[in-house]
């Protein structure tokens, strides 16, 4: 009797366990917000640096780029590891990829609004952090973009396209702050 309790109690911990490992469409989403949250947040700072408060703003801009990187980098092995058991509804993948649309909304003002401030940010020692972070942040958000594109096979193609729009963005932010 003792070895059918333990074995049930072991079972229920094994399927509440496979059960956690599966990721849900509100994870990805509310990770997507996240990411939305912090680019917004992030663009604020860069349009409040301006030529007298250079030197104060600017690195509040390094970190909320940082915060960023550090939120792409802690997603993707959720995105990696935790599989849904099947594939999600055609709903939740239009959910998922609305919310990565938006996300690459706001994150291209983002970077559109450092790209203007490089005028402004070139004279001072934050040019090779940003870009350095710049670079970071491509890599976690094309590795982070790919792993949510394979979960939504039924707007994969928008979903890329936007990657591939935002990686552009990327592109001519790390060009402008490398030169």
């Amino acid at each position: 009797m003792m070895q059918f309790k333990a074995l049930s109690i072991l079972a229920v911990v094994m399927s509440a366990s496979h059960v956690a490992a599966n990721i849900l469409p509100e994870d990805i989403i509310n990770t997507i917000g996240k990411v939305t949250d912090l680019s917004s947040s992030t663009a604020d700072a860069a349009k409040d640096i301006e030529g007298g408060n250079v030197l104060a703003a600017a690195p509040k801009l390094v970190t909320g780029f940082k915060d960023i990187v550090s939120t792409v980098t802690g997603a993707i092995p959720m995105l990696e590891n935790e599989k849904p058991d099947e594939a999600f509804s055609e709903g939740d993948q239009t959910n998922i990829c609305d919310a990565f649309t938006t996300f690459v909304e706001v994150h291209q003002d983002l970077l559109n609004v450092v790209i203007g401030k490089n005028s402004l940010l070139s004279s001072t020692p934050f040019t090779a952090p940003v870009a350095a972070v710049l670079r970071t942040l491509e890599g976690g958000v094309d590795t982070l973009a790919y792993s949510i594109i394979g979960l939504v096979p039924t707007c994969a193609d928008k979903a890329q396209m936007d990657l591939e729009n935002l990686d552009n963005t990327i592109g001519d932010a790390i060009d402008i702050y490398s030169s």
